[in-house]
């Protein structure tokens, strides 16, 4: 074949020959057809043959055209030597071309090739571990990574998304692929093998050792979704990834307000799980900044919400709303409204929910509210853990479990007062609150008595600071005159009794905390002075 070199000075190659091998085969006719009119010689695989060929498309079968011999069932058609010299041949190196003529083989100058589709089956929950293991792809992603290796002579192209490019490439160049694009294409391929092998190792590690949470190696793949206008500030650069293989708010459908910010997906990644665990019951959650500003459950949803919002209305100009039920008509109406003041709107900047009446989505956005983002939540996330980047550490937890409840065996009342039944139930719904309040957290709150059970609960204040008594006094603060009879919660123990003082004298009549302070002999003593109720969960509710 003598020096078959097809790379010009400014670093274009021409393609004369490509491999075609595909899974996915949106646009590959139309591609091939594209490839056929720069004359471009096809070979193909299998099943990328049949179609191809079936659309009238020129090409010839890669096994025929170079001599290669299907084994083991078809495991193996494409791991031969004199295909992968075609590939991966220096074609401005003599000895190799030599070797190519001595060989027989045709140089290739592109590769087209996607791989099994390992994720969709991985994710069917009747698949096999045969049906996952032969849905391993072995000879794609070796071509991949020979032509991305070979890059200064072949271009790879490793997804349907580059057909157009490359064809565009090609009709600018007369046939020919400029280096800037074949190393932006090996990139890519890179980042398609790393990814696909990531799913595998996440896959069979989830299957072969379920036990082992915390494996020695951690293996994180993730897509763009879109780019961020910017990150927190303007000087700061942004984008929105999904974790490969979960499910995940970018998954989540929009159906008004403008796209999605940076902060925006901050918001709703903070707010969501807030109502998760009260399913029994309509529950609704005011957030700012990742903050809950209000929290309540009714027996509607436009009860909920109102209680919520009543929490603290000035906290929610500009925030989150998120709601465990359809928004209904009567909800739509409230949203939006600045409770306590009718001629006055509150800016909702985000509503999440799990569906929207048409009548709900229409209210909403003709208010003052227009430019709300109504975002459809259907699917709860299933991403295995809580995970956060900082200074090049990745710090890996289970996250928080908000369906388990606080086993109310474990509590311990060491006060002279007790909680009857309906302050129990509302300190046990306090402490649901608080696990979900930002350290060091304090919830004040209130309830009515419905049955054996309380029908209404709302938050009356909601805070978190560096130190304890600081929070206490925030929270206190905001409930105002509404803190008298009301209960309180803490995420953690009162290191000393100036916390309970705080809220005996503000006439809080019962409170919820780990206790295991070594001031836990004053503390109930302060709240035996105070006439509190005192109920200890002997387990701490962290959130950082």
């Amino acid at each position: 074949m003598g020096n078959c070199l097809v790379m010009d000075p400014s670093g274009d190659v021409e393609v004369k020959t490509a491999i075609l091998s595909v899974a996915d085969k949106s646009g590959l006719v139309d591609f091939a057809r594209g490839l056929r009119s720069f004359g471009v010689s096809l070979l193909a695989t299998g099943g990328t043959y049949t179609s191809l060929k079936e659309a009238g498309v020129d090409v010839r079968s890669l096994g025929e055209a170079m001599g290669l011999s299907e084994a083991l069932s078809g495991r193996v058609k494409t791991l031969h030597s004199s295909l992968f010299a075609g590939i991966l041949a220096k074609r401005d190196d003599p000895g190799h071309m030599r070797e190519l003529a001595a060989m027989g083989v045709t140089p290739i100058e592109m590769v087209v090739c996607n791989f099994y589709p390992f994720e969709k089956v991985s994710k069917d929950p009747g698949a096999t571990e045969e049906g996952v293991v032969e849905n391993i792809d072995i000879g794609g992603p070796s071509m991949v990574r020979a032509s991305t290796k070979n890059h200064l002579y072949v271009t790879v192209v490793p997804s349907p998304r580059a057909y157009p490019e490359v064809l565009e490439e090609m009709a600018k160049k007369r046939g020919r692929v400029g280096i800037g694009l074949r190393r932006r294409l090996a990139v890519e391929a890179f980042a398609t093998t790393s990814s696909y092998d990531a799913a595998i190792y996440n896959e069979l590690r989830r299957r072969f050792s379920p036990e082992d949470r915390f494996p020695a190696r951690f293996v994180l793949s993730a897509t763009k979704r879109q780019d961020a206008r910017y990150g927190e500030n303007p000087d700061q650069r942004a984008a929105i990834y999904s974790v490969d293989g979960a499910r995940g708010m970018t998954e989540w459908k929009q159906l008004s307000g403008d796209s999605m910010s940076f902060n925006n997906y901050l918001d709703v990644g903070s707010a969501y799980d807030i109502v998760e665990g009260f399913e029994d019951r309509p529950t609704a959650a005011t957030v700012k900044h990742g903050q809950i500003s209000g929290f309540a459950f009714a027996p509607t949803i436009a009860r909920a919400y109102e209680l919520a919002h009543a929490s603290d209305p000035e906290a929610d100009f500009g925030g989150t709303v998120v709601l465990n039920r359809q928004v209904d008509a009567a909800a739509a109406q409230l949203i939006g409204k600045n409770a306590g003041r009718a001629d006055a709107s509150v800016y909702t900047e985000i509503l999440i929910a799990p569906g929207y009446e048409e009548a709900a989505v229409e209210a909403l956005k003709a208010k003052q509210t227009k430019k709300i983002r109504l975002i459809l939540a259907e699917e709860r996330p299933d991403y295995g853990y809580d995970l956060r980047e900082l200074e090049g550490a990745i710090l890996l937890q289970e996250p928080a479990d908000y369906r388990r409840r606080l086993d109310r065996a474990s509590l311990t009342f060491p006060t002279k007062a007790k909680p009857d039944q309906t302050t129990l139930l509302k300190l046990l719904a306090a402490w649901e609150v608080v696990r979900r309040v930002q350290s060091n957290g304090i919830v004040v709150a209130d309830g009515t008595a419905g049955g054996a059970d309380i029908s209404e609960f709302w938050t009356l204040g909601v805070a978190s600071f560096r130190k304890r008594s600081g929070a206490v006094k925030i929270a206190l603060d905001n409930a105002g005159g509404r803190a008298r009879g009301a209960v309180c919660a803490s995420d953690g123990f009162f290191p000393f009794r100036d916390n309970v003082d705080l809220l005996g004298r503000a006439g809080v009549r019962a409170v919820i905390q780990p206790g295991g302070s070594i001031s836990d002999d004053d503390v109930v003593g302060a709240a035996d002075e105070h006439g509190i109720a005192m109920a200890m969960t002997h387990t701490r509710a962290f959130k950082h």
